[in-house]
């Protein structure tokens, strides 16, 4: 005899899916009480009207071992799909499902069963089967983090009930409170494609390699590459963490020598509070684009000058970069004298004004390059340069290729 859970809160659904399986299955078949024992229930049917509800499902499996979850999905959550099927949950349902539907459905999970109560000593006894068991239990669990920490990062996670709730999703329960934004390309794409490796998980495998004793996930997001980091909580910035900021760039040198992998990285604040995490993911993006203070490779959001009248004129300077730009101009525009002006300038940016226009400049040749078929020379002129030679070298300068040998090397695309 088969015990059945309804987990269904809507009452007139409920009433209906247990009056077909008294009707249809009673000969092999009973319906649990509406609290669902902790033990013993072979397949429940539980409502999903809210993303949380897939919380739930998770917390109901991990009580109930073996048991077939059905999933009974509202329709306006149909877009949550992909987690049953990620999530290796063999069927799924839809709101209102019809008699013969929902039926066979039932009638599949007790063929399942069935069949699986033959293998269950064998698996007991066997070792390596217990491993594989684990790992795809591990398996299992990450479409959910993911989608978790995509929530997260779009600030749509509102209450700490849900935070608290969804905590399974983390690695060993850490919680990242600093999200590291990274970009990159492959210098020589035709060895890569030689060699046969792919370079968003060897970028990962790298940074995990020299994190091992700290917490670090990794999420694949709008065609880039965040790197989450638990810092520990006696570091008020990543920065301060000299650990882990050595970690950082260890793994960005030995990418670029034994791989052809540049990478560039921008690191938001820390919050200790979980729901302000998006906040870091924001920090990572503008640090990623702004001029570094110290290094290109690794740049801070707190390094950014939080100077109104500096912001204004790095503003200005954004606005009109392919312009020829004087250092006078930019003074204007916040009523100070040159020298003085000069002098604030690079303490706030790192950078003196010249250099702070070159790479802004350098930045938009990189995404001509990258997206246009402009020639190397109408890129030039479009960026205030009298001659491609001169372009050209500065270029190499700032990026360590030549524009051309730029162009051909391969973006990472985190997919």
């Amino acid at each position: 005899m088969y015990s059945i859970c309804l987990l269904v809160d809507d009452p007139f659904e409920r009433e209906k899916l247990s009056s077909w399986i008294s009707e249809e299955l009673a000969g092999n078949c009973i319906l649990a009480g509406k609290d669902c024992p902790g033990q013993g229930i072979h397949i429940a049917v539980i409502e999903v009207s809210k993303w949380h509800d897939w919380v739930k499902i998770h917390r109901f499996r991990k009580r109930n071992k073996g048991c077939r979850i059905i999933p009974l999905l509202s329709p306006a959550l149909l877009h949550t799909s992909p987690l049953a099927m990620e999530f290796k949950l063999s069927y799924l349902l839809v709101k209102s499902t019809k008699k013969h539907t929902f039926l066979r459905t039932i009638k599949k999970a007790i063929g399942e069963l069935s069949s699986e109560g033959e293998r269950i000593q064998a698996h007991e006894e066997d070792p390596m089967a217990r491993i594989q068991i684990k790992q795809k239990k591990e398996r299992h669990s990450l479409p959910f983090q993911e989608a978790f920490l995509r929530r997260l990062l779009a600030g749509e996670i509102k209450t700490e009930q849900e935070m608290i709730d969804s905590g399974f999703f983390l690695n060993n329960g850490a919680v990242p409170n600093v999200v590291c934004f990274i970009q990159g390309f492959v210098r020589y794409p035709e060895q890569r494609e030689k060699e046969g490796w792919h370079a968003p998980m060897i970028i990962q495998e790298s940074f995990k390699d020299r994190f091992k004793m700290h917490h670090l996930t990794f999420l694949s997001y709008r065609r880039h590459l965040l790197m989450l980091i638990h810092v520990p909580a006696k570091y008020q910035s990543l920065k301060h963490w000299k650990e882990g900021e050595e970690k950082i760039l260890d793994g960005i040198s030995a990418l670029e020598r034994d791989y052809g992998i540049q990478l560039y990285i921008g690191a938001g604040s820390i919050y200790r509070d979980p729901l302000l995490l998006h906040n870091s993911y924001r920090e990572a993006c503008k640090a990623r684009r702004t001029s570094p203070y110290e290094r290109l490779c690794l740049r801070y959001f707190e390094e950014i000058t939080t100077d109104e009248g500096i912001q204004k004129c790095t503003d200005y300077i954004a606005q009109y970069c392919t312009e020829d730009l004087s250092v006078k101009q930019a003074a204007d525009q916040i009523n100070l004298s040159v020298p003085y002006f000069s002098r604030i300038f690079k303490q706030e940016t790192g950078r003196s004004f010249v250099e702070y226009v070159t790479f802004v400049r350098m930045q938009r040749a990189v995404w001509l390059l990258r997206h246009t078929n402009h020639t190397i020379e109408w890129i030039a002129e479009e960026l205030g340069y009298n001659t491609p030679n001169y372009f050209s070298g500065t270029f190499k300068k700032y990026v360590g290729l030549s524009p051309r040998d730029y162009r051909a090397t391969e973006e990472i695309l985190f997919v």
